[in-house]
């Protein structure tokens, strides 16, 4: 077993036949050869081998991003936190939420567990995640241009 499968879960391996969704499009299948966990609880399968090789390469990918994502939202909640705290201008306070949208849009990884995705996929959920994203740094741009007077506010 490789070392990124260790990373996801341990368990069983499924069933052959059972009916479970595709971590990629988010389809039912009961395909028993594409299981990217094996030993994994719940069992993530994958409905062909192109969703399969396209979601280990995002499991790899994602475990090496995962951490550096999570100091870099860690450090602009942090930078939110002491604005409030300090009580900074109002112009710089919404600069982390900017931040921080302008981070999930760049990697849209904010769900912890991979089982998350399946009602969707990966590849809808993360679109979900970044058209939220476009929102929150659109809105948090506004607030940003109104507090420095670049837009009537």
């Amino acid at each position: 077993m490789s070392k990124k499968r260790r990373l996801v879960y341990n368990g069983h391996h499924g069933v052959a036949g059972e009916e479970a969704q595709c971590l990629w499009c988010g389809r039912l299948t009961t395909e028993h050869a594409f299981v990217v966990n094996p030993g994994g609880t719940p069992v993530l399968k994958c409905c062909c081998e192109g969703h399969y090789e396209l979601t280990e390469e995002f499991i790899e990918r994602d475990s090496r991003i995962r951490p550096i994502f999570y100091v870099v939202i860690g450090a602009l909640c942090l930078a939110s936190a002491l604005s409030m705290w300090l009580e900074f201008s109002p112009v710089w306070s919404s600069l982390p939420l900017v931040g921080i949208a302008a981070a999930i849009l760049v990697w849209p990884r904010v769900l912890p567990r991979y089982e998350y995705y399946l009602p969707l996929g990966l590849v809808r959920t993360r679109k979900v995640v970044r058209v939220i994203a476009c929102a929150l740094l659109a809105f948090s741009l506004v607030v940003t241009a109104a507090r420095f007077g670049l837009i009537p506010g």
